[in-house]
């Protein structure tokens, strides 16, 4: 490795570890999925048609932290230094150096991921096909680093491509193998469904001549190709006009601040930079007036003024809000779709009356899938607006807005964001299966939808984009998507009833399944940790937009 290449990889995992967090996930977030998802899972799988062997559902378990970690250290990498490698290249006339050390920080992170995935799985159960696990492992986390960098190399809005690579993961991991029958040919587009059989020692029966190992190296060789191959695209620096050799471009002009980046910009590009100088006007036109003019001014009118620019800004990315509406409706539709039209047993509750009723494993799915998606697609979103509106809000603040102004107006575009998926997927739900209460069951979710929201914007400003991205990830679908899992043998599992989302999932269940109200005590849970995340939201985002803005 050269010395720029290694100085690439030494600034790269510098800059990682820089957030304590960034290295703690990378323990924690194998340890909870082998430890708390693979034995409910295995339970949940034996409902779905999946492998429903434990040991088999830990040793994936292994491979889809490794999935989880690698593909989104992989994208941040890629996205967050696509100017500064573009920069380095075009000083040092080779692009070739600065890739290997980009690939080689990236490959680093993923096999850190994999290794804590494995050192879970030797933890919990042990490994008794070492080279079986080792292998499968590191090729899952190669496929999805290699997913992360194609994405970084093609979305700019650091939003939208970590959600797209956290939606594929999800994609994969709920509806592959291991946790339904795998036979559906839908499924088997998804990079995963090969490596899972490996990983679950299932012969797939449908890998044709090349094998399911055949078919994961395929996934595997073939993103890496063109992970570098968009590399070398993206970061060699562009030809001068009218030359036929590469051209050292000056810093100014790598940077932006020169008119020829603007100039060679795809149109795209300069819509983009166009809209981003129309919200900043915006902004600026806002704080243009002194803060005693800002202060006389009606509270209403501030925090109108801060909603209506921030939606100026934020919608304009109309793939973001395209994948708000998108993901509900392909999430909860395929998990209909996978899903074993059998009866199971629900607890429920009508007036006085406690009883099991049994009811299709199909119809409890779609209902409890709402809020899966709801809640993770909130949480993200509050994550996001919250931690990019960050420099705006403080000038703002020294512009005369109270810092409560400031964060109602976000919350708004978060809640006009949250209200979104939460439609999409009631309406999805309810239109393969209509609950019985329309109007509790769709306030069940949104609250769940808002709670995430207010924790997605809590943890923003603390951990970072990247930290608090794994955190959202990973409480979502440990509270909601295990916690008040109704599907699994038992009912939800005891350490349910302390994550936030059990008051309002029983409201859900309520509403979904039976004909009248009886929740108050479950729907009075949901409201307080409702209230105790907004609470603490504002004080922590009071107390970092004054001190910010008084340094």
């Amino acid at each position: 490795m050269s010395s720029m290449s290694g100085l690439v990889v030494r600034r790269a995992l510098f800059d990682y570890a820089r957030k304590p967090l960034n290295l703690v996930m990378l323990v924690v977030v194998p340890v909870v999925l082998v430890f708390v998802w693979g034995p409910t899972m295995a339970d949940f799988s034996k409902l779905s048609g999946g492998a429903g062997n434990p040991r088999r559902i830990e040793a994936a378990t292994a491979g889809w932290a490794a999935a989880a970690l690698a593909g989104l250290a992989g994208f941040f990498q890629i996205r967050g230094a696509r100017s500064a490698d573009r920069r380095l290249a075009a000083a040092a006339h080779r692009t070739a150096p600065v890739i290997a050390g980009r690939l080689g920080a990236s490959f680093a992170l993923g096999l850190l991921a994999a290794a804590g995935g494995l050192l879970a799985l030797a933890a919990r159960v042990g490994i008794k096909d070492p080279m079986r696990a080792i292998s499968a492992t590191v090729v899952v986390a190669v496929i999805y680093l290699a997913f992360g960098v194609i994405v970084g190399t093609f979305v700019k809005s650091e939003m939208n491509g970590s959600l797209l690579v956290s939606v594929v993961w999800v994609f994969d991991v709920f509806l592959g193998p291991a946790l339904t029958s795998g036979s559906s040919p839908m499924t088997r587009v998804f990079p995963l469904h090969f490596p899972t059989l490996v990983l679950t020692a299932q012969a797939s029966g449908h890998g044709g001549p090349l094998g399911d190992v055949g078919w994961s190296m395929v996934w595997a060789v073939g993103l890496s190709i063109l992970a570098v191959a968009r590399l070398f695209a993206t970061t060699r620096p562009a030809p001068a006009p009218g030359a036929g050799r590469v051209s050292v471009t000056p810093a100014s002009t790598v940077t932006g601040s020169g008119s020829r980046l603007g100039a060679s910009q795809p149109s795209p590009a300069r819509a983009a930079t166009a809209q981003s100088m129309v919200a900043s006007a915006a902004k600026s036109q806002i704080a243009a007036r002194s803060p005693a003019q800002v202060r006389v001014a009606p509270v209403s009118v501030r925090i109108s003024a801060v909603l209506r620019a921030g939606m100026r800004e934020y919608r304009h990315n109309r793939v973001l809000w395209v994948l708000l509406m998108a993901v509900p409706a392909l999430f909860i539709g395929m998990a209909i779709i996978v899903t074993v039209d059998e009866p199971g047993p629900i607890a429920l509750v009508e007036g006085a009356r406690h009883f099991t009723a049994s009811i299709s494993l199909r119809r409890m799915h779609a209902a409890t899938m709402v809020p899966v998606t709801a809640a993770f697609l909130a949480g993200l979103t509050g994550l996001f607006i919250v931690t990019g509106s960050g420099a705006g809000d403080r000038r703002l603040v020294l512009a005369g807005f109270r810092p409560r102004e400031v964060l109602a107006g976000r919350l708004g575009i978060i809640g006009a964001a949250t209200a979104l998926v939460t439609s999409v997927g009631v309406a999805v739900s309810g239109a393969a299966y209509a609950p019985r209460q329309w109007v509790v069951f769709a306030g069940a979710n949104l609250l769940i939808a808002l709670t995430y929201a207010m924790i997605g914007v809590l943890v923003g400003p603390l951990t970072g984009r990247l930290g608090g991205l794994y955190l959202i990830l990973l409480l979502a679908f440990i509270d909601v998507g295990l916690g008040q899992n109704e599907m699994v043998p038992g009912g939800p599992p005891a350490w349910g009833a302390f994550m936030p989302g059990r008051g309002a999932s029983r409201v859900l269940i309520d509403g979904a399944f039976t004909g009248r109200f009886d929740e108050v005590r479950f729907l009075l849970l949901g409201l307080a940790w409702l209230v105790v995340f907004t609470v603490a939201t504002a004080m922590v985002y009071q107390r970092r937009t004054e001190s910010h803005a008084r340094s």
